[in-house]
């Protein structure tokens, strides 16, 4: 029998709503049940009965608008997780979006029906994204740090590999470390070929597509190819809704 989940949808547009509704359909692990209310206040109330896993939360309201909206809301409901659903596509938006503890953060006109369904269903199996404020603890550190392994290849000159161990592609502080190592990476003379493996990546938030342009960008202009490796077919969608496989050189896990 599928997992149940309870989503509540602040979106004021019906056909939004409708359309999130027919896409959650589709899932075949886990049954959605979304009750959705048109505005800020009132998306409140029914939070205040319970029994909602997670929020889908646009931040274009009738009566609330921009990242307002989804602090004022997080202010009320610390413990349920917040997705943002918005049509806004703003890489620094996002960034402070996940800054300030939103479980996601979805564009409506790239998101398909598994990626949705694989947004909803994180959200609740994980503590939420902490608060980014520059304070970590020694543990912290050790978790962030092990996220990322880079090995340079014996067999192969010029060849590093570099393991990405973040299931879950969205935390900020865990995606800045990730860039910085790769940027530091690809600027070294000895290297002309990074395979990224991510045979444990189960899902690659919008903000950590963003950060791996970056380090694409910075490869090409050192003559370094960058290459994904061992992409899971539900990783390998995200990458295809925004034709970043036309960008990246990506190399599909075996089934």
């Amino acid at each position: 029998m599928a997992d149940q989940l309870h989503v509540l949808q602040i979106e004021d547009s019906p056909t939004i709503v409708q359309l999130t509704r027919s896409m959650l359909a589709e899932s075949k692990s886990v049954a959605f049940v979304v009750e959705a209310e048109s505005s800020l206040a009132a998306g409140i109330k029914r939070l205040a009965r319970g029994g909602i896993d997670v929020v889908l939360l646009d931040l274009t309201l009738p009566d609330s608008e921009g990242l307002e909206t989804f602090s004022t809301l997080q202010a009320v409901i610390p413990k349920v997780p917040i997705v943002i659903f918005t049509s806004v596509d703003d890489e620094e938006l996002t960034l402070d979006a996940l800054r300030q503890g939103a479980a996601d953060y979805l564009v409506k006109s790239e998101v398909h029906a598994k990626w949705l369904a694989r947004a909803l269903s994180f959200a609740p199996n994980r503590n939420q994204t902490p608060k980014f404020d520059g304070k970590s603890s020694k543990s912290d550190d050790k978790v962030v740090e092990r996220s990322i392994e880079i090995e340079k290849s014996d067999a192969t000159p010029g060849l590093f590999w570099v393991r990405i161990n973040a299931k879950r592609m969205v935390s900020v502080v865990t995606m800045e470390v990730i860039k910085n190592r790769m940027l530091n990476l690809v600027k070294r003379t000895d290297v002309s070929e990074v395979r990224v493996d991510f045979s444990n990546v189960e899902y690659v938030a919008n903000a950590a597509i963003s950060m791996l342009l970056i380090v694409h960008k910075k490869a090409k202009a050192a003559d370094a190819e960058l290459i994904l490796c061992n992409i899971s077919n539900q990783v390998f969608e995200q990458f295809t809704s925004r034709r970043f496989d036309k960008v990246f050189r990506i190399e599909r896990a075996s089934a």
